[in-house]
């Protein structure tokens, strides 16, 4: 039993199905189109601003006041390039003045190079060689020595202060 498909065919009608009438269709959709009006935001006029009017009176202001910053910026450049000319040349008359102090500075030591008081260290020597066992005949030889050791260190501080 029920095993098998049926062959027949079953049909019902609605009798009871609403039915909308072509106005009442049309009053919704008529609705549906407002409200999706409505929801859509209008957009904003967009007003330029009117271009401005100048008079001859503000325009001639406004090209003397262009003139005169004109002339004021010319001014200052020349002070500038002015001061600028001086720096340098103050600044090349520094330096060779400095490339002359360290020539003399190298002059004086290739002069001064060698130890002061080398004739009375000779004498010294030679003394202390004549004499091996009299050291005291050389006394009188070491004292010069010791002064001119001394006039020359003196003479050393007093050249560099």
């Amino acid at each position: 039993m029920g095993g098998s498909q049926s062959t027949r065919k079953l049909s019902v009608d609605n009798e009871n199905a609403i039915q909308v009438s072509q106005e009442a269709l049309d009053r919704i959709q008529a609705q549906l189109s407002a409200k999706q009006a409505e929801q859509a935001p209008q957009p904003q006029p967009q007003y330029a601003p009117p271009p401005p009017t100048y008079d001859p009176q503000k325009r001639q202001e406004s090209a003397a006041e262009e003139a005169y910053w004109a002339r004021r910026i010319e001014n200052l450049k020349r002070a500038h390039e002015k001061i600028n000319s001086g720096m340098v040349v103050e600044y090349e008359k520094t330096l060779k003045e400095a490339n002359e102090l360290f020539e003399m500075v190298k002059a004086d030591k290739v002069v001064n190079k060698l130890p002061p008081c080398q004739q009375e260290k000779a004498k010294v020597l030679e003394c202390y060689s004549e004499n091996p066992n009299k050291s005291l005949l050389c006394s009188v030889l070491v004292s010069e020595f010791n002064d001119c050791v001394c006039k020359s260190r003196i003479a050393a501080v007093t050249a560099s202060s």
